[in-house]
């Protein structure tokens, strides 16, 4: 999801949407819009420097700009790239079309958004009044963000590909959530301290969500993870920095953001003991290929790999040592891809059992006649439509795949 949205499967206790509009005249969702506003620049701890225009949308508007802001983020070529490298990793399937079921999920879910460009709030007509002012809470706070730290410059800094891009992303929904939360909560008289995670309270509403949200319920698992992430580990990750150093904690995020999604997984990482990726240079594909795109994985996205093969309980232990790591997939000058992956671990220990659970991961995703050649430090496979070479030596790893 866009920064620009709110994932409203993690509207905690607000519980699904209704499938008939609640409404009210615009005027009167105007006022309590501006209320709630004002009420969570107490909470955040940060003051309005400016205005905010407030303005009420039916749900053709909504589902208009959240196209509109995928392709804004995203050129089709980008998005065309990036699904070849899901499905070249196994996270979705060959036949998706993921920039579509992304739109799906948007039109299924968006229930308001903060526009930075035009510095305008945009409220769902169609939502009852407790669910509009969590909706205005959450998105309010991104717009505190922008004033006082240029949202959208901070995003941009990094290519949506990059695991530290999903990183800051889960510093601005996780801080979004931990208000909502806050403001959720003001009338129970209880803090933010005193309710389990946002994942447990997710879990107790497993389905009702699988009700209210088929489109998400049909989305590969992988996808699902990579949406929510911002929103369940960032909330984890900021209320974890609100309760050792309260809001000026979370300030500091933005002052110094974390690199990876390692440190948002494991938040000591970040505030004990830092520990910022090892810089690696991106792989080289074959004389003449055309790169399609390039990134990093980070220990999320390289524990969403193994898993997608392997299972969770298999894919957690090989990706807590992650330490760095660049890819690449090309187009092949005589056709089919290329993809190229370095890695760096923590200890050679940790490289090798990588290596090893990417190797049985291989061999799961391709079963049926091949040929496989294991030696120290080495691992082969060549079977129908994918050849892989895996090498380890020290704490690194290197991946190299035709398909």
């Amino acid at each position: 999801m866009t920064r620009a949205a709110i994932l409203a499967l993690a509207l905690l206790a607000a519980g699904p949407l209704p499938s008939r509009a609640q409404g009210e005249a615009p005027a009167a969702l105007m006022a309590a819009a501006r209320a709630v506003s004002r009420e969570i620049a107490g909470i955040r701890e940060l003051p309005w420097r400016a205005p905010v225009e407030f303005r009420v949308s039916d749900r053709a508007t909504i589902q208009a700009y959240a196209r509109e802001s995928l392709e804004r983020e995203m050129p089709a070529a980008q998005w065309n790239a990036y699904e070849e490298l899901l499905e070249h990793v196994g996270l979705i399937p060959t036949d998706l079309d993921l920039q579509e079921l992304v739109v799906e999920l948007y039109a299924e879910q968006i229930a308001g958004y903060y526009d930075p460009h035009l510095k305008t709030f945009y409220l769902a007509d169609w939502l009852p009044r407790f669910l509009q002012r969590a909706v205005v809470a959450h998105e309010a706070t991104h717009a505190l963000q922008d004033q006082h730290y240029d949202l959208e410059r901070w995003m941009s800094e990094l290519s949506p590909t990059e695991d530290g891009a999903l990183a800051r992303g889960a510093v601005v929904e996780g801080d979004a959530m931990a208000v909502m939360i806050a403001y959720l909560l003001t009338p129970t008289g209880m803090s933010i301290e005193q309710i389990p995670d946002v994942a447990s309270l997710m879990e107790g509403r497993s389905g009702e969500v699988a009700a209210a949200y088929p489109t998400f319920e049909r989305a590969p698992q992988a996808l699902q993870r990579l949406l929510l992430f911002p929103y369940v580990e960032g909330s984890r990750f900021v209320i974890a920095a609100l309760r050792d150093g309260g809001w000026a904690s979370v300030d500091r995020l933005y002052r110094d953001p974390p690199a990876s999604t390692e440190q948002i997984l494991h938040p000591a990482r970040y505030w004990e003991t830092p520990d910022p990726p090892t810089p690696l240079r991106v792989p080289e594909g074959d004389p003449g290929a055309a790169r399609l795109t390039s990134g990093s994985w980070g220990e999320f996205g390289v524990g969403l790999i193994l898993a997608a093969a392997l299972g969770d309980s298999l894919a957690e232990g090989p990706a807590r040592g992650w330490d760095g790591d660049r890819y690449a997939l090309y187009r092949r000058q005589g056709g089919g891809r290329r993809f190229a992956w370095s890695l760096a671990w923590d200890s050679p220990r940790d490289a090798e059992e990588f290596a090893r659970a990417y190797a049985q991961a291989v061999v799961r995703r391709f079963p049926g006649p091949s040929r496989i050649e294991t030696g120290r430090g080495r691992f082969s496979f060549q079977g129908p439509g994918r050849s892989v070479a895996i090498r380890w030596w020290g704490s690194r790893v290197e991946v190299r795949e035709n398909s």
